[in-house]
């Protein structure tokens, strides 16, 4: 059997709002020991993404004033917990990207349910 997104994503995604201050975005991704956070909207719909490279976007402005919106990479690339492992990782090498945000495939709205990154497949590669 083939293995699946869910198989290897982590469950559960750093997230903040259009709004959320840049040095507050900072401190959640030290608190969480992550690279990326994912922006959503009112509704919780995924915007875009914000990586540590990202944040040094911001360096030199006001960060208190400075919102996630403006420094957020909005042609996020998003995927489901039901694809196909391989078919994830050749979009992730076509996009030339390091991660995926994972959503649910509920309606009304896609919801934020994981994330996989280049690493979660590294260390897979190492454990198998």
């Amino acid at each position: 059997m083939a293995e699946l997104v869910r198989d290897l994503m982590r469950h559960g995604a750093v997230t903040c709002s259009l709004e959320t201050p840049i040095k507050e975005v900072a401190q959640v991704m030290v608190m969480n020991r992550t690279r990326y956070v994912v922006v959503t909207d009112e509704q919780n719909a995924v915007s875009g993404i914000i990586s540590a490279r990202s944040i040094l976007k911001a360096w030199g402005k006001d960060l208190k004033k400075t919102k996630a919106r403006d420094i957020l990479l909005p042609y996020t690339v998003t995927t489901t917990p039901e694809t196909p492992l391989a078919e994830a990782i050749k979009t992730m090498q076509r996009r030339r990207i390091q991660h995926l945000v994972i959503v649910s495939e509920r309606p009304p709205h896609k919801r934020v349910v994981g994330i996989l990154s280049a690493s979660d497949l590294v260390r897979h590669m190492a454990r198998t």
